[in-house]
């Protein structure tokens, strides 16, 4: 079955991040059709009260408050009527099971929520989503509003079907939009001039229909993550994909350290794949 954008969910904190998240989550929406599914979570805090339940009961209704003026200016503007969840619990652990409840296609969510900023360092709830989510995740960096993608980054190790992910990455762009399909390898072998032609080639016919230019580099070799960080940043890329066969180990749970450094550390929004199988082509 192929991929479609047609229920997005977009946790909620009233940080700036979290609100430059929907902002990005409501052009998806609206370029895709899509619902929305605005997850508000209260995580229980340690407290000597013996009235613990009527202070989380308190805070849920005061946030539901909030934020139903919030859906209900979005709703005004963009036509869009998104729906509220809320939740109490684990903030991480309820994205993911909330997003397995709404069979969501798209998390989008800040990379630091209203605990803070640490440069170079994403928040510890984006990254458990991104590491158990089921479906693909984009995550919003804070201090910048991303409406639209125009020139993506996607890093691939120089194997046949490396590009299959596109069939996830083409919903996020328009026509004319650019594609820098990064290599990644040291070894010099590998690095002939043909190798990245021949694995977009197999996509090759996508890639025509979409009106999307692809662009094929090799990396400078100083390390997987340092070269797919330094050409997002050379070539300002707006946009970086991340893909299970970026780190040579591949099982549930788990994000090798390339791929790790590259979610920490990047300074555009970050697209996710981990969660979705890889096709098989016929």
């Amino acid at each position: 079955m192929s991929y479609s954008i047609s229920r997005i969910l977009v946790p909620i904190d009233i940080s700036e991040t979290s609100l430059n998240a929907l902002d990005t989550c409501i052009a998806l929406a609206k370029k895709h059709g899509a619902s929305i599914t605005v997850l508000n979570v209260i995580e229980p805090k340690f407290s000597q009260s013996d009235d613990s339940d009527s202070f989380d009961t308190s805070i849920l209704s005061n946030s539901e408050d909030v934020l139903q003026a919030l859906l209900g200016s979005i709703q005004h503007v963009h036509e869009i009527k998104p729906r509220l969840v809320q939740r109490k619990g684990n903030v991480a652990e309820a994205i993911i099971r909330v997003s397995i409840e709404e069979h969501s296609d798209l998390i989008v969510m800040g990379t630091h929520g209203a605990s803070g900023y640490r440069d170079g360092f994403v928040g510890s709830t984006t990254y458990s989503v991104m590491k158990y989510a089921e479906c693909p995740v984009l995550s919003i960096p804070p201090k910048r509003k991303f409406s639209c993608f125009t020139r993506a980054v996607f890093p691939i190790r120089p194997v046949s079907g490396a590009l299959a992910r596109y069939d996830v990455l083409c919903h996020f762009l328009g026509r004319q939009s650019k594609v820098d399909v990064l290599g990644l390898s040291y070894r010099k072998m590998e690095r002939g001039t043909r190798v990245l032609e021949k694995i977009v080639e197999e996509i090759g016919r996508q890639i025509e229909a979409d009106g999307v230019d692809v662009n094929t580099a090799w990396g400078g070799g100083e390390g997987i993550s340092e070269d797919v960080l330094h050409h997002a940043q050379q070539s300002l890329n707006d946009l970086i994909v991340v893909t299970s066969l970026l780190d040579v180990a591949n099982k549930p749970g788990f994000i090798g350290p390339h791929t790790q450094k590259i979610i920490h550390s990047a300074r555009i929004p970050v697209l996710s794949t981990k969660g979705v199988g890889v096709p098989s082509y016929a």
